[in-house]
């Protein structure tokens, strides 16, 4: 899954977009995936905190993790 497939993924879902950013600066209490130089990352941020950061080498990685993991968290 790469991001686009993500972004596809997440809108066929229930969840609000409003609790994830991805490869956006995060707002406030959301999960994020971003990308920083070679490494993608995903993570909680809240009020300028990060939480759970996770580091991957490669898109895909990082984006079917990202998609598990929030889509685990749904109430």
């Amino acid at each position: 899954m790469n991001v686009q497939e993500l972004r596809a993924a997440l809108a066929a879902t229930d969840l609000d977009p409003r609790l994830y950013r991805i490869l956006e600066q995060p707002d406030d209490s959301q999960w994020c995936l971003r990308k920083q130089g070679k490494t993608w990352q995903t993570f909680w941020c809240e009020r300028g905190v990060v939480y759970e950061m996770r580091r991957f080498k490669d898109e895909i990685t990082a984006c079917e993790y990202f998609f598990t993991r929030i889509t685990q968290r749904a109430p």
